[in-house]
């Protein structure tokens, strides 16, 4: 409690990405006047996720084409194994 957590939910950077391209919502309208808006960052004790949305209007309604995601890549586990020589020919 009170402290911030160390990451941002992809799926939660994902849903801000589709709020920042709905016009008329807080999250475009704090995005708006920054280019062409292709992807947003947000930043976070443990870095920056960048997330980006395909949504358009139809009708009364906003449709989501496609969310998306960019994260790098990082080494989540490394270890040796250590493995016997075989004792003889017919124990492989």
């Amino acid at each position: 409690m009170e402290r911030a957590h160390r990451a941002v939910t992809l799926t939660g950077a994902m849903c801000l990405a589709v709020a920042c391209r709905i016009e008329g919502s807080l999250p475009h309208r704090l995005c708006s006047g920054h280019g062409d808006m292709q992807a947003i960052r947000v930043a976070h004790p443990s870095g920056i996720v960048e997330a980006g949305a395909t949504v358009f209007q139809r009708g009364n309604g906003w449709h989501v084409e496609s969310g998306r995601v960019y994260r790098t890549a990082r080494r989540l586990m490394q270890g040796e194994v250590a493995i016997a020589p075989f004792e003889g020919e017919g124990d492989r």
